[in-house]
């Protein structure tokens, strides 16, 4: 990523020479080193991992520090008494000797750590403190950072959330030279997506450019949490919004899971529907698995008593334009049900 970058030149400081002798570890001040030590169990042994690890990262991988090797670690045990020390020559050996690490052991550095920025400008780092202030810094940099990147390499498409509404369900986030616009029925809302951090927690506020009730909806300054590297958690107070992240060119924009056909007469209202054709933009919707089990009711309390469904391979016609139909999908191996309403409309062709 093309973003500012701390890069640490770790300098040991020495009472008496610059080298180190591994079996005369008392000439070093131990107050100095104990003060420094970094619990295993720590917020700042956990971002040096991920730091070190570009290999398993969930999202991209975190580059906003780059550590230059070779450094040297000090190990301690659980009564924080000094056990050895390692010299670090690159990302995957600093990575493998953090996993290494005993949870209730610990590490320390030898600090002063002299720092540079992308600029140029050097500054100190002088203690464990200071030291966790510039990557909780340089963290929240890169999160801000690499949500503005999201919607300019993929669109976001508006999923199905089984605890709220499901007002605006695939709707299209995407970037559009600069400007963030939402495709939602066909027409096109600009507006801005502008990600930010407040007290460590990530945020996107978007802004639509809509006075009406689908503006009021999504213009809020939304908490963000990645349910995995493929979907955001929106949440607002008591509203939450699903976000789907799709790469792929040929996704099929499902809409709001209304779905039509032309009219068998002209302004009949009544269609007949194939309701096994809809069945891979459910899934592709919900972003469920689909060997699921699924089935087609009529009516809530067919779809409550699991009785009378409707043969999903056979012509349905609807019995009123704008029909809702009732759906259960079964995760058998999970033992979960989902519960989804889709709605048949005809129309004039």
């Amino acid at each position: 990523m093309n973003i500012s970058k701390f890069r640490f030149l770790l300098l040991l400081i020495f009472a008496t020479s610059c080298a180190y002798d591994l079996d005369d570890n008392l000439d070093i001040d131990p107050n100095v080193r104990i003060q420094d030590i970094i619990s295993a169990d720590s917020d700042l042994f956990n971002n040096l991992k991920e730091i070190s690890n570009t290999d398993e990262q969930p999202n991209n991988s975190i580059v906003c520090i780059d550590f230059i090797y070779p450094l040297t670690l000090f190990t301690f045990d659980e009564n924080n008494t000094y056990v050895s020390t390692t010299t670090i020559v690159n990302d995957q050996q600093f990575s493998s000797f953090l996993e290494a690490i005993d949870i209730s052991h610990a590490i320390s550095m030898s600090f002063p750590i002299t720092s540079t920025l992308e600029s140029g400008e050097y500054f100190i780092i002088n203690n464990k403190e200071e030291l966790k202030e510039a990557i909780d810094s340089c963290l929240s940099e890169e999160l801000v950072y690499e949500c503005g990147e999201l919607i300019q390499n993929c669109v976001w498409k508006v999923g199905y959330s089984y605890n709220d509404d499901n007002l605006y369900l695939g709707s299209i986030f995407q970037e559009s030279d600069g400007l963030t616009t939402l495709n939602i029925d066909n027409s096109i809302l600009n507006g801005s997506w502008s990600p930010f951090i407040i007290e460590n927690e990530l945020h996107i506020n978007i802004n639509l450019n809509d006075t009406t009730e689908l503006g009021e909806y999504f213009n809020l300054d939304w908490k963000v949490e990645y349910l995995d590297e493929n979907t955001l958690l929106l949440t607002n107070l008591e509203r939450a919004l699903i976000l789907n992240q799709r790469c792929d060119p040929d996704f099929a924009d499902c809409g709001n899971f209304i779905f039509e056909a032309c009219e068998t007469n002209l302004d009949s209202g009544i269609s007949e529907f194939i309701l096994e054709d809809y069945v891979p933009c459910i899934f592709d919707t919900l972003e469920l698995d689909d060997e699921f089990e699924i089935y087609f009711y009529e009516t809530e309390a067919d779809a409550t008593t699991l009785t009378n469904p409707i043969l999903p391979n056979e012509p349905y016609e609807n019995i009123e334009n704008n029909q809702i139909i009732y759906i259960i999908i079964d995760d058998i191996e999970n033992d979960m049900q989902y519960y989804v309403l889709i709605t048949l409309s005809a129309i004039s062709c």
